[in-house]
């Protein structure tokens, strides 16, 4: 307790003895007083050098709408101008030279982007140009999935670095009357944009032999610039991807695929982010589209699978280059609401609608049943089917077919195995070359690209369809090797192993490995398939092993390829920014089921048709699958 002393008399003024402070605040007073200083000084330099032009430079992993937000209360057409335009690409061919052909709109933070289809398919490769902090950059890119019927293309850029990206818009902005934003880059890399109004909603327009469904029309598209750009509304959200055309009379007139189309073809490989519901349209406007619900959800779905599930009329068709040419609109169909009943906030297996799971499913199962049939052929089935029916790219179907195989030809070997069929000092032997061919062979696969290894693939089916009818019209040809040993085969093996006037340079037993172990993984790194169809006939015909002896062993080797493949698809895959492994994963584990019920289902059909007809069966689908990849494509 203090206490306050006091004088001897009464006059004595009092004495205050209480301690203010028993320790040293002047040196910690000052220090605060200095730190306070230099956060107001660096304050004011922020605001004196801060930059509008650089306003995206911390927006990695954010949304144009959500970078709009987070900087102003609320977004303005000044801001928009400025926000936009760092998820606005610029799109073209390889080459110092090689300028900007077309737009796009980065739609995911880790570089996804959407195009014209028109304006890449023709390029050998595709270089995209994009806007940072520290100027335009070009990174390479593929494609991941195409949609002829609606003019588009999925590409990925070929990088692990995040993006600010585009939320998709509620289907409301598509509504006559709403105020939208169009923008493009030009030849030079600079940004273009113009202001308009969404005009008309579902419309249809017959180019090249074709008719692209369910389009917007605005005001705002009307330079070449904006082909493949983004149609964009005052949130900073994606209404559509704008497709700039030609009409009979020379003028340029603005289309736009609209989000919720876009949604519908693309949601198996990513997910979207979604925006808020729009406002109501002005007063007097019209309004083409009606949307049941109201918007969020249900409303995506309004109008996703009318969108997308009405047959298009007449081939591909030939979109030239940038602005397409004589493109005539269509009379509107009948009735301007569209309603989808059947998926409005429906079913999803995996994240997937339920229309695109179960056709993923019906494609695995006449895989399977072909290769269980023929032992052979499953994999050029699923490999040409995921690029002729879905549209996706050698990128995305790789990893998935190599999973999908090691599943089914991990269960075919342990069967095998269990029935004593499988010769594994033989397999010992192949298994490197098989790993060391396929590894070799993706990077070759992704070397020449998707066209090369679609013709590829084509001109392999047909090899295979008439081999088929070739042993249906000389079946004793199809004799074991076993039984009838040619003097060809024996010197064929002999060079292999050293035995020729010729020696081999390479160890006795090495050059033979390599021959029945390395074609099977070069065949399935490059085309994605199992490469079954390849190392069954080497092992009967050039290792004279017996029929289902050589099953079995390429069903070890297969299953060994197949994991190296997975392995090296998805490193490669993920550290060049390529792939993200959720997407072929769930593909896969969409697949798998079907292909190994088909395996069973065709394994049964062995035992109850005749050979003639499962190899004519074979031999039709085969030629089937030829003539789509050669000629129809």
């Amino acid at each position: 307790m203090t206490t306050i002393e006091t004088g001897e008399t009464m006059g004595d003024t009092p004495r205050n003895t209480i301690i203010f402070c028993s320790r040293q605040w002047k040196l910690p007073a000052a220090a605060l007083a200095v730190l306070v200083a230099l956060t107001f000084a660096w304050g004011f330099y922020l605001l004196a050098t801060y930059d509008e032009h650089e306003v995206f430079s911390s927006a990695d992993d954010l949304s144009v709408t959500d970078f709009l937000l987070r900087n102003v209360a609320m977004p303005d057409v000044q801001r928009l101008y400025h926000t936009v335009p760092p998820a606005v690409v610029g799109i073209g061919g390889a080459g110092v030279n090689a300028g900007t052909v077309a737009s796009g709109a980065i739609i995911g933070a880790n570089g996804y982007v959407i195009t014209t289809l028109h304006s890449v398919q023709s390029l050998p490769a595709i270089q995209v140009q994009v806007a940072t902090a520290v100027g335009l950059r070009q990174f390479p890119a593929q494609l991941v999935k195409t949609i002829p019927a609606h003019d588009l293309a999925l590409l990925k850029l070929q990088t692990t670095e995040k993006f600010l990206y585009f939320k998709l818009a509620d289907p409301q902005w598509a509504t006559p009357g709403q105020q939208v934003f169009a923008f493009g880059r030009n030849a030079s890399g600079t940004s273009v944009v113009r202001q308009g109004v969404v005009r008309t909603a579902n419309v249809a327009l017959d180019v090249g032999g074709m008719r692209i469904t369910h389009l917007l029309r605005s005001d705002a598209v009307t330079g070449w610039e904006m082909n493949g750009g983004p149609l964009v509304n005052v949130n900073g959200e994606l209404v559509g991807i704008d497709l700039v055309v030609s009409g009979p009379t020379g003028a340029i007139d603005g289309f736009t695929v609209p989000a919720q189309v876009v949604l519908s073809h693309f949601q198996d490989v990513l997910g979207f982010a979604q925006g808020a519901i729009a406002p109501v349209a002005p007063s007097g406007a019209a309004t083409g589209v009606t949307v049941a619900g109201g918007g969020g959800a249900a409303g995506w779905w309004a109008q996703a699978r009318s969108a997308v599930g009405n047959p298009v009329d007449g081939g591909a068709g030939a979109l030239g280059l940038n602005v397409v040419q004589t493109a005539v609109p269509a009379p509107s169909p009948a009735g301007s609401a569209i309603f989808d009943r059947d998926h409005a906030g429906g079913l999803r297996i995996a994240g997937y609608a339920l229309a695109d799971a179960l056709g993923l499913m019906m494609l695995a199962l006449p895989a399977g049943i072909t290769g269980g049939m023929m032992t052979m052929g499953g994999g050029v089935l699923q490999v040409a089917g995921m690029m002729m029916f879905f549209g996706y790219g050698m990128y995305l179907i790789r990893p998935v077919a190599f999973l999908t195989n090691v599943a089914v030809y991990g269960a075919a070997s342990l069967r095998n195995d269990r029935a004593g069929l499988v010769q594994w000092d033989k397999v010992k032997a192949l298994a490197p070359w098989a790993v060391a061919g396929v590894v070799l062979g993706y990077f070759i696969g992704n070397a020449v690209g998707d066209e090369a290894v679609a013709v590829l693939l084509g001109l392999f089916a047909l090899a295979m369809a008439l081999k088929a009818l070739h042993e249906i019209a000389y079946p004793e040809a199809e004799a074991d090797p076993l039984d009838k040993p040619t003097d060809d085969i024996e010197a064929l093996m002999g060079e292999a192993e050293g035995r020729a006037a010729k020696p081999s340079v390479l160890p006795e037993g090495l050059a033979r490995s390599a021959v029945l172990g390395l074609p099977m993984g070069l065949i399935s790194g490059i085309l994605g398939i199992s490469g079954g169809v390849v190392e069954v006939p080497l092992q009967r015909y050039i290792g004279r092993i017996g029929l289902q002896h050589a099953i079995a062993n390429s069903s070890v080797l297969v299953f060994w390829a197949s994991v190296a493949g997975s392995v090296v698809s998805f490193v490669h895959g993920t550290q060049t920014g390529l792939i993200h492994w959720q997407a072929p994963v769930t593909l896969a584990l969409l697949m798998i089921p079907g292909a190994y019920v088909g395996g069973l289902i065709g394994a049964r059909m062995m035992g109850v048709l005749p050979i003639p007809v499962l190899k004519g069966i074979y031999a039709a689908t085969m030629l089937a699958v030829a003539a789509k990849m050669l000629f129809a494509r």
